[in-house]
């Protein structure tokens, strides 16, 4: 039988032993966080030492960096100083074209220095070829006064002297054209109307240019009305060997109308009676010898209404 006194013995070890596994539990429980907090403390060190290890390298390449442009900058500046010196010492002595040359070649070192100099020895190289040039060849001092101004449009003497070498130009071109136009044939309407009508714009106060402009107008306009009664003009084939036109009629009217071959063809003409065209085709016998001929055919409105032989015109 279970005493009051046994009962209290029974209990007290109890708690003790409840107590004892609650005071290892509690220990556990500490160590672990302990632990915890070790690693969180271990891992903030590993990423801060990470973050100045990275922090210190980026400083680094930026220090080398920056040394490295200074250095190119450095040796770009004495390249482009021996450029510009070597630049200066050319166009002193006339060379201003090999200036350019060496510019041409440092294009790397371009700056607003430099391009100062390359203009200053693009206006000495211009002015250079303006004085050996002849002063009867317009059209070089023409194009080199026209850079010039292009150069320096604030420079009143280049764009003269351009105005100037332009006018001299028309002029002579005038001239010239006058000259051909004096040469052509009076019955070549469209030669003359095309060649009145570029004098008009060279010299637009020129009546006489505007009076023969205008009557070879009238002229090629009622010529060109009278050619359309002979309808389209005839076009050569796509390899130029002959006109549809011909072919056609050949086809119909030649005695072996199926060895025929079509060999060659002339430009297409205009006469009185319609479209002139030449043109040579063989054909082969019925024992096989080919033999080929040239002639003339004449066309009005898409059909053959003359055939003549080969001697009957000359073509110059």
């Amino acid at each position: 039988m279970l005493t009051a006194k046994s009962a209290v013995r029974i209990f007290a070890a109890m708690n003790i032993e409840t107590i004892k596994e609650f005071i290892q539990s509690q220990k556990i429980l500490l160590g672990c966080i302990f632990g915890g907090i070790l690693l969180i403390v271990a891992g903030y060190t590993i990423f801060t030492v990470q973050q100045s290890i990275a922090v210190e390298k980026a400083r680094v390449a930026e220090q080398n960096r920056v040394e490295q442009e200074r250095i190119l900058k450095e040796k770009q500046d004495g390249q482009r100083a021996k450029v510009i010196e070597t630049m200066k010492r050319l166009i002193e002595t006339g060379n201003a074209e090999t200036a350019l040359t060496v510019a041409e070649q440092n294009k790397e070192l371009m700056n607003d220095e430099l391009r100062a100099m390359i203009h200053l020895a693009t206006e000495k190289d211009l002015l250079e070829r303006i004085e050996r040039t002849s002063k009867w060849n317009y059209a070089d001092l023409a194009k080199y006064y026209g850079e010039l101004a292009d150069l320096d449009p604030e420079n009143s003497k280049y764009r003269k002297e351009l105005k100037g070498y332009d006018k001299k130009l028309r002029k002579r071109l005038e001239r010239k054209l006058y000259a051909q136009a004096q040469a052509l044939p009076v019955r070549d309407f469209k030669a003359n109307m095309d060649i009145y009508e570029e004098l008009m714009q060279l010299n637009p106060g020129e009546k006489l240019y505007k009076s023969k402009y205008e009557r070879y107008r009238e002229k090629y306009d009622a010529f060109m009305k009278d050619l359309a009664k002979f309808g389209p003009k005839p076009k050569l084939s796509a390899d130029r060997r002959f006109y549809p036109e011909v072919k056609e009629y050949l086809s119909k009217n030649s005695m072996y109308p199926e060895t025929l071959e079509m060999e060659s063809a002339t430009d297409c003409y205009y006469t009185d009676a319609g479209w002139l065209v030449g043109c040579t085709y063989s054909e082969k016998n019925e024992v096989g010898t080919k033999f080929s001929e040239f002639l003339w055919f004449t066309i009005s409105n898409s059909t053959v209404q003359k055939v003549e032989p080969g001697g009957a015109y000359t073509v110059n």
